[in-house]
C-alpha cells in the first residue's frame, strides 16, 4: 500500500513545453538513431537511415568543413531488389546505422549497419569519416530489425593475446529465435588466434529470450544488463526479471566441456523495488549509463513495470562493487525438477562459476559441468531506494552529468518526448534526490531514438525528424532566487533579480547567488529575495507567478483549487472576482521547500461597479475628474504662455 501511495504522490507533473536550440536534419537520408559523443573535441556522430555524420556539438547545425563531415551508406540497385523480394519491410532493406562506438583511443570509429538486411562492419577515420579497412560481412554484432534489443561494446584491451574484439547481447537466426551473449573470433594481423564464444542459445536456463539494454568493459570484465523471463506462474503469465551477467574477457571456452562456450557466464537479479511488508518491483530495467567518480562505478538505470494499465516507471543506482561481491561470493541456484534451491557454499567447487582464469582450457571438466547448470546468484542486487517513481510514464533512456557534489540524471520518456531533470547525491550514507524540472520536448512529435550529453553544456536527442540540441538548463525562465539557486547549472544575479547561466567567472562572484548544497536553495536568497506585493481591488482577477510542479499555501495553508482559484500548467496561481478573503501571504512549495511567497492586499473601498447605475454614476464621477484636469491642465498652460512672453519682453544681461 506505501508503494502505490508514494506512486499517487508523484503522479501530477507539471510539463512545459521547450524547442531544441537547434536541430540538424538532411532531406536525403531516413531516420536519426544512434549517437555517440567525444565530450573531449565536442565531436557529436549521429547514425542514420543513409549517412553517418559528425556534428560539432555547440552547434549541430555548423556544417564547416572542420566541424562536418558525412559518410554515405550505399545499397546498390541489384542489392536492394535481391533485398526487397525476400524482405517483409521494404524498410528493412535500406542502410541503416545499428551501433557505433569508438575504437583505437576514439581515433576511429566502429560501425556496425543493417544494409540490405546483411551486416555490414566498417571502421572509420573520427575526423574524415573515412574507411580505415574494407568493409566486411560479420553475423553477430548488430541485429538487421532496429525493433530488437541488442548491445554491443567494443573492448580494446585485456582480451587473450590483447586483440581487439567486440562483446554483444544480440538475436541471430532467422526470427532472431537465438539468443546470445557472443564474442566473434578473436584476430590480429589477419590471423585467428582463438576460435568464437558465446553461451548456449539452446538452453534457456542461460538466457530466457532477453531484452539487452547494455553492456560494459570494466576491468577484466563485461557486465550485460538486461531483463529476461524468470519463471511463468500459477497463472500461466510470465514474469520478468532484471538481471546483469558478467563473462570474462580471458575466457576462450573449456576444453572438452563448454567448448567455445563462456565458463565464466555469471547472472544475478536487480532488485529496484520500493520497501515495504510487499514490495513493489520494477522489474523491466529500459535503459542503463555507467559513472565513474571517486574510485568507484556506479550505474544508473531505469526501469518500468509490465505494460498495464497501472505502468509505472523509477531509476535505480546499483554500484560495481555490489554486484561483484555477490557474483563472486553470493550462493548459486540450481534448477531441478521440483524447482529451483540454492546450493550450500561446502557444494561449490574450488573453481567458483564466474571466476576468471588465465587459461580457461585448463579448467576441470567436474568443475565446468557444475559451472554449466550452476548460473544464477540466488541474492539479489539491491539498487536502493528507487529515484523519482512515477506512474503512466516509462523511462526508456537515461543520462548523467558528474558534477563535483551531486549526478544530475535526465531521465527520458521517448514515446510522448518528456524529460525530466532530478539532482542525486550522497549525505553521510545516504542518497538523496529532488525533482528539479520536467519538461516536454519538441521534437516535431516524433519518437526519441536516442541520446547523448555534452557534460555542462547540451544534451542532445535524435529522432525521425534529426538530431536535436538543448541546453542543459533554461536560467532565465526561473522567476526567483529559489528556483535558480536550485538547479545546478544557475546562478542569481541580486542587483538585476534575474537568473543566468552559472559561470567560472559568476560562480564566485560578488552580486551571484548559486547553491553549494546539491538539491538545496541557497540561504542567501532568503536576504536578497523580495516579497512581492499585489495590490487589487474587489472583484478584480490576477495571477502570481509560481514553479511547475509547485503546490500553493495561503496563510500556511493549503489552498484547494475552486472556480476562483487556479492553479495553471506552469505553476502560476490565478485569482478571480476577488473578495476580501484573499487577502493574505501565498507560497508556492514543491517537496516542503517554499519556492516563490507574495503578499496580496485587497483594497475595499474601490469596489468593481456590479449594475447599470454605478457604471454610470462611475462615469460621471470620472468625468468630474477628467473636466478638473483639462481646467488645471489650460490654467498651466496659460501660465506658461505668459511666463515665455515675460522673460522675452524683460531686459537683457548686457543692458544691466
Amino acid at each position: 500500500m506505501k508503494a502505490w501511495i508514494l506512486l499517487l504522490v508523484l503522479t501530477r507533473c507539471s510539463w512545459g513545453l521547450i524547442s531544441a536550440d537547434n536541430t540538424f536534419s538532411d532531406r536525403t537520408i531516413g531516420e536519426f538513431r544512434e549517437l555517440l559523443i567525444n565530450t573531449k573535441d565536442g565531436a557529436l556522430f549521429a547514425g542514420s537511415e543513409g549517412a553517418i555524420f559528425r556534428l560539432w556539438a555547440y552547434n549541430i547545425n555548423d556544417t564547416g568543413e572542420n566541424v562536418f563531415s558525412k559518410k554515405q551508406l550505399i545499397l546498390s540497385e541489384t542489392e536492394e531488389s535481391e533485398c526487397c523480394s525476400t524482405a517483409s519491410d521494404e524498410k528493412l532493406c535500406r542502410p541503416s546505422t545499428r551501433f557505433l562506438a569508438f575504437t583505437n583511443n576514439k581515433d576511429s570509429i566502429y560501425v556496425c549497419s543493417s544494409v540490405g538486411m546483411r551486416p555490414e562492419i566498417r571502421v572509420l577515420d573520427s575526423i574524415s569519416l573515412q574507411d580505415q579497412q574494407e568493409p566486411r560481412t560479420e553475423i553477430g554484432i548488430c541485429v538487421v530489425d532496429p525493433t530488437f534489443n541488442s548491445t554491443a561494446v567494443v573492448v580494446d584491451n585485456g582480451n587473450p593475446e590483447d586483440a581487439s574484439s567486440v562483446y554483444s547481447g544480440i538475436r541471430t537466426g532467422m526470427g532472431g529465435e537465438n539468443h546470445l551473449i557472443y564474442r566473434p573470433p578473436l584476430t590480429k594481423n589477419g590471423k585467428q588466434l582463438h576460435a568464437s564464444i558465446r553461451t548456449i542459445y539452446s538452453d534457456n536456463k542461460w538466457l530466457n529470450e532477453p531484452q539487452f539494454v547494455g553492456s560494459f568493459d570494466v576491468g577484466q570484465h563485461v557486465l550485460f544488463f538486461f531483463r529476461e523471463i524468470a519463471h511463468d506462474n500459477s497463472f500461466g503469465e510470465r514474469i520478468i526479471h532484471s538481471r546483469v551477467a558478467r563473462v570474462c574477457k580471458k575466457d576462450i571456452g573449456g576444453r572438452n566441456v563448454l567448448r567455445q562456450v563462456w565458463t565464466s557466464f555469471v547472472k544475478a537479479r536487480l532488485n529496484c523495488s520500493v520497501s515495504a511488508n510487499f514490495p513493489f518491483y520494477f522489474d523491466h530495467i529500459q535503459s542503463v549509463k555507467r559513472v565513474d567518480k571517486h574510485g568507484e562505478t556506479f550505474f544508473y538505470a531505469t526501469f518500468s513495470t509490465s505494460e498495464t494499465a497501472f505502468t509505472s516507471s523509477a531509476i535505480c543506482m546499483f554500484q560495481l562493487s555490489s554486484i561483484n561481491h555477490l557474483l563472486d561470493t553470493g550462493l548459486l541456484m540450481e534448477e531441478t525438477a521440483n524447482g529451483q534451491f540454492a546450493v550450500t557454499a561446502d557444494e561449490i567447487p574450488a573453481h567458483r562459476p564466474g571466476t576468471c582464469s588465465s587459461n580457461s582450457h585448463s579448467i576441470s571438466d567436474t568443475d565446468l559441468h557444475f559451472a554449466k547448470t550452476h548460473l544464477l546468484v540466488s541474492d539479489s542486487i539491491s539498487g536502493g531506494t528507487p529515484i523519482l517513481p512515477l506512474r503512466d510514464h516509462v523511462y526508456t533512456q537515461i543520462l548523467v552529468d558528474q558534477l563535483n557534489n551531486q549526478n544530475v540524471i535526465f531521465a527520458f520518456d521517448s514515446s510522448q518526448q518528456k524529460m525530466w531533470k532530478i539532482s542525486h547525491w550522497k549525505e553521510g550514507n545516504e542518497w538523496k534526490w529532488n525533482l528539479i524540472e520536467t519538461q516536454t520536448l519538441k521534437t516535431s512529435g516524433f519518437r526519441i531514438n536516442d541520446v547523448a550529453l555534452l557534460p555542462g553544456e547540451f544534451f542532445f536527442a535524435t529522432s525521425k525528424a534529426g538530431v536535436h540540441q538543448f541546453s542543459v538548463a533554461r536560467c532565465q525562465e526561473l522567476p526567483s532566487c529559489a528556483l535558480c539557486s536550485m538547479d545546478p547549472y544557475c546562478s542569481w544575479n541580486a542587483v538585476n533579480s534575474k537568473c543566468a547561466l552559472k559561470t567560472k567567472t559568476n560562480e564566485k562572484s560578488v552580486g551571484w547567488i548559486s547553491s553549494s548544497w546539491a538539491g538545496r536553495i541557497s540561504p542567501e536568497c532568503s536576504a536578497v529575495e523580495k516579497l512581492q506585493v499585489k495590490d487589487v481591488y474587489l472583484g478584480d482577477g490576477f495571477k502570481i507567478q509560481g514553479a511547475r510542479g509547485g503546490t500553493w499555501q495561503k496563510d500556511g495553508r493549503d489552498l484547494e483549487e475552486s472556480q476562483r482559484h487556479v492553479a495553471t500548467s506552469q505553476g502560476e496561481l490565478v485569482i478571480l472576482n476577488v473578495d476580501v478573503e484573499d487577502a493574505g501571504t501565498y507560497e508556492c512549495t514543491r517537496n516542503g521547500v517554499i519556492l516563490m511567497r507574495a503578499r496580496v492586499v485587497v483594497h475595499e473601498n474601490c469596489a468593481r461597479p456590479t449594475s447599470v447605475a454605478e457604471y454610470r454614476s462611475c462615469q460621471r464621477e470620472w468625468c468630474k475628474k477628467a473636466d478638473a484636469y483639462k481646467a488645471a491642465l489650460n490654467i498651466w498652460s496659460d501660465s506658461n504662455k505668459k511666463n515665455v512672453q515675460c522673460k522675452a519682453n524683460g531686459p537683457s544681461i548686457n543692458g544691466l
